[in-house]
């Protein structure tokens, strides 16, 4: 209930613009991923790993999608292979097992670019 009522806030680019609104709905985000949110864990990691500012936030919002990446996020998946084919994350080295490994998990989630990409190594 909680996380529905911040992200519908969170839509509202009326009210975001306000940095007290922003402050408090990333507040609410964190606390609800910290407490296990799986929605929450998402939504945060990729406005932490996309738009922190710093390397200590993007590599926090990756650890976040780290949580629940998998075949039924396959979004946070796709974004898992992306961070171990770059390795330019902190704490995310690239590796090409890991990459592989969640580029799997986000084709059999039904992320479109991780299937053209399999399907690209088939036809080759």
């Amino acid at each position: 209930m909680m996380f529905r009522l911040l992200n519908w806030v969170f839509h509202q680019g009326w009210l975001t613009r306000f940095r007290w609104v922003h402050d408090r709905l990333m507040r609410g985000f964190r606390r609800l991923a910290d407490q296990g949110n799986p929605d929450a864990q998402e939504l945060y990691g990729f406005l932490l790993l996309h738009k922190g500012t710093d390397s200590g936030a993007r590599s926090t919002g990756a650890r976040y999608l780290a949580m629940v990446a998998g075949v039924s996020r396959p979004k946070a998946a796709w974004q898992m292979h992306r961070l171990h084919v770059d390795g330019l994350t902190p704490g995310f080295a690239a590796d090409a097992d890991k990459a592989e490994h969640y580029l799997q998990l986000a084709a059999r989630g039904g992320h479109p670019l991780a299937e053209r990409i399999l399907a690209d190594r088939e036809a080759a």
